[in-house]
């Protein structure tokens, strides 16, 4: 595998990755054809009170597009808080599809990277004219799969995976500072994972005007699989453990076992995977076509009135499916493949055990490359229908409680600060409601203990000053947030803001006087 190679304004070529060889000539694996069995599910986990991740996959169902385009797998994993978060994740999946998919002019990897910017200059410019959207960005980690080609693009820390009977290899890296840190070998993996500033992205679309993207290019073979997955699975999972839970299970109950033991271990954050897998698909019989030359003399072929009668027979059938199908008697699957996108959602309750419910596809890969859908959306499990096609799990304390929520203002992330420090924020739309509090947090630890580094007293104004020479005890590196309590539950927490991190530097300490100098004489 490649170092990967960032694609800036002005890049286009990509950097590489290699599958697995597989143990057949590689003339006979080209020429085998591919079934890919998708699966995503994405979960709020057990801290947070709202889901800001959002997956989703398209595979068009015009042949033509499909041979051009291939099929397109998202995982993105937002940020800003529950007015901002939400609206940064779906609307980066949704605009990187459609500009992908739109985009008939250039090769994929070129499309794709395009399709990148174009979201993130959408985000930025929506931020930019909403307030209540400050702080909005994403994470974004996309798949295409064009016949046994992969292009793989990323921003942030949400990964790739490429799992296969070698083991799991880390196609995408990490955009973030502790990432950073590993690089230049002042942290390790298991101090990278439970750093308090391990959820710092160094890189997100919508923060800035432009964005640099990374992009990877490689083929898959028979028993080959693609995960996509936020790091509410990968801050809890370890690489090994996923690759054994993949391996040993068809891609619905490995996603539901994945999210299952990110939520033993903590769930302190938002979890979604998508995981694609690359199968033999079944061979199809087909008929020899006879020699050119015409039939023995005093011999006819019973063939034609044979056909004849099957054929009758079938169209027969034919409209007998179509009626009972139009009628909604017999709810056919394949009649719903020319939905490009997916179109059921289901709402779950919350579980400490494997998640129920997964959205799920099948492709087959042709030896000639061009893929055909079979089946689109299969949705599996009996959760009901209630609008659009992300599974979402209901978090433990209902946020429809409130009908707002909290947004940080300033100080903005990642700045120095010093002395007294006015922190502010806005909760919205509306009022917050009656019985319910702000608490200011500030310290080093964990950002998901709402017991830690308090700081006052629950109130219902939205800033308050603070003097970090008398809150903090040493320079580096802090983060604030502010929850939302409910008093008559004794200061439980319902909701909180993203956090923000900011450096703390104290004051100067002036050096002794300098002692008086007199002249000699």
């Amino acid at each position: 595998m490649t170092e990967p190679r960032g694609q800036g304004p002005n890049q286009e070529e990509a950097p590489t990755i290699q599958a697995a060889q597989p143990e057949q000539p590689a003339q006979a694996a080209a020429s085998a054809a591919l079934e890919l069995r998708a699966a995503k599910l994405t979960d709020v986990g057990l801290a947070r009170p709202h889901n800001e991740d959002y997956v989703d996959f398209s595979i068009p169902s015009d042949p033509r597009q499909l041979a051009q385009k291939g099929s397109i797998f998202l995982v993105a994993d937002g940020m800003g808080g529950h007015q901002a978060g939400e609206v940064a994740s779906k609307g980066a999946v949704e605009a990187t599809m459609a500009h992908y998919l739109a985009d008939t002019t250039h090769d994929v990897g070129t499309s794709l990277v395009r399709a990148f910017r174009a979201a993130n200059q959408q985000l930025y410019t929506q931020a930019e004219g909403d307030p209540s959207k400050g702080g909005m960005g994403t994470t974004l980690v996309t798949a295409v799969i064009l016949g046994r080609k992969v292009y793989v693009a990323n921003v942030g820390d949400s990964r790739a995976y490429l799992i296969n009977r070698q083991g799991i290899t880390q196609i995408t890296e990490d955009h973030s500072w502790v990432e950073e840190q590993v690089r230049a070998g002042l942290l390790n993996e298991e101090q990278a994972r439970r750093h308090p500033q391990r959820n710092l992205v160094t890189r997100a679309l919508g923060s800035k005007p432009a964005v640099e993207v990374d992009l990877f290019e490689g083929e898959i073979i028979a028993g080959d699989t693609i995960l996509l997955c936020s790091d509410g699975l990968t801050g809890r999972v370890a690489d090994q453990e996923i690759a054994t839970i993949v391996q040993e299970a068809q891609p619905p109950e490995a996603a539901r076992r994945l999210v299952a033991l990110a939520n033993e271990r903590g769930g302190n954050d938002n979890i979604t995977v998508l995981i694609i897998n690359a199968e033999e698909a079944t061979p199809t019989v087909r008929a020899p076509i006879p020699a050119a030359g015409k039939a023995p003399v005093g011999r006819r072929s019973r063939l034609v009135p044979l056909v004849a009668v099957l054929g009758g027979l079938l169209l027969l059938g034919a409209v007998a499916v179509a009626i009972l199908a139009t009628s909604g008697i017999l709810p056919l699957p394949f009649l719903q493949a020319g939905t490009a996108t997916p179109s059921a959602t289901m709402t779950l309750a919350p579980t400490l055990g494997p998640a129920t419910s997964t959205v799920e596809a099948t492709l087959v890969v042709a030896p000639t490359g061009v893929a055909t859908p079979t089946a689109t959306l299969v949705p599996t499990g009996t959760a009901g229908v209630v609008g659009t096609d992300t599974v979402v799990v209901s978090p433990t304390v209902s946020p429809d409680a409130l009908p707002g929520s909290v947004t940080l203002v300033t100080p903005t992330a990642e700045i120095s600060l010093t002395g007294v420090v006015t922190f502010a924020w806005v909760y919205g739309p509306g009022p917050l409601p009656a019985g319910y509090a702000f608490q200011l947090v500030i310290g080093q630890g964990e950002p998901t203990d709402p017991n830690a580094h308090t700081v006052g007293s629950p109130t219902r104004d939205t800033q308050r000053s603070v003097d970090l020479g008398h809150e903090l005890d040493e320079p580096g590196d802090y983060f604030w947030t502010v929850l939302i309590i409910e008093a008559g539950l004794g200061g439980s927490e319902v909701s909180r803001a993203m956090e923000r991190v900011f450096v703390y530097e104290p004051p100067a300490t002036p050096g002794p006087a300098a002692a008086p100098t007199t002249e000699g004489g």
